[in-house]
This record gives C-alpha cells, structure tokens and sequence, in this order.
C-alpha cells in the first residue's frame, strides 16, 4: 500500500498543544493572583522580548533562547512561579521552532484577557 500522508520538511518536532495550554492557564492563575504593580512589571518584561528595542514589532521575528533567558532572570525576583510558567511556555516553543514574536503577544493577550474575566466575576 501507498502513504497517503506527506511526510516533508515540516515532519520535525510539533508543539505539544495540550502541554502549551496547561503552562498557559497555570500562568493566568499566578498573573491575576498578583499586584497590579507585579502584573504591569511582567507585561512589560514580556513585551520587550516582542519589541526587543523598537517602537514596532514583527510579529514574524524569531526570539532567541537568550531572550528568553535573560526575560526569566528579570521575572523571578517578580514571581517564581510566572518566571517557571514563562520558562517552560517559551522552552516548548523554541524546541518545536515556534519562537515566533506573534506568540508572545497571543500569550500577553490571554493573560491580559483572563485578567478581565477574572475581575468581571469578582
């Protein structure tokens, strides 16, 4: 019998999507639990990665291991389980070769959404 499925370039490791959305709702949980002060730090820590130093980002950028490196170091002294969540989001990523900028900000825009949700129930 012949394959039916394609197996090109594009064969290589996947992004464990299960695994991603867990780390992301762990990371809601800890980002709404802070002070506001601890979540605007984060969101903007974050964002530099997407921005690195510009006004402007492309979103089809590739951000490096250091980035996210040096990104875990400046939140740990915020939150340890935000800098483990931010950690593990970002190491699934670059393994899969998904370390494109767009998926930070889909990321910070989850978090800033479960935020909203999370005071329209309080």
């Amino acid at each position: 019998m012949n394959q039916t499925q394609n197996q090109g370039s594009d064969a290589g490791p996947q992004l464990d999507t299960i695994k991603v959305k867990k780390i992301v709702v762990n990371m809601g949980n800890t980002y709404v639990r802070l002070a506001a002060r601890d979540r605007r730090k984060v969101k903007r820590l974050i964002e530099k990665v997407i921005f690195k130093k510009a006004d402007s980002a492309y979103y089809w950028d590739r951000w490096t291991k250091e980035e996210m490196q040096a990104c875990y170091m400046q939140l740990l002294p915020i939150s340890q389980k935000m800098a483990n969540g931010w950690r593990r989001w970002a190491s699934a990523h670059l393994k899969a070769g998904e370390n494109y900028c767009l998926s930070i900000n889909v990321l910070m825009d989850t978090l800033i959404c479960r935020r909203w949700i999370e005071e329209g129930i309080d």
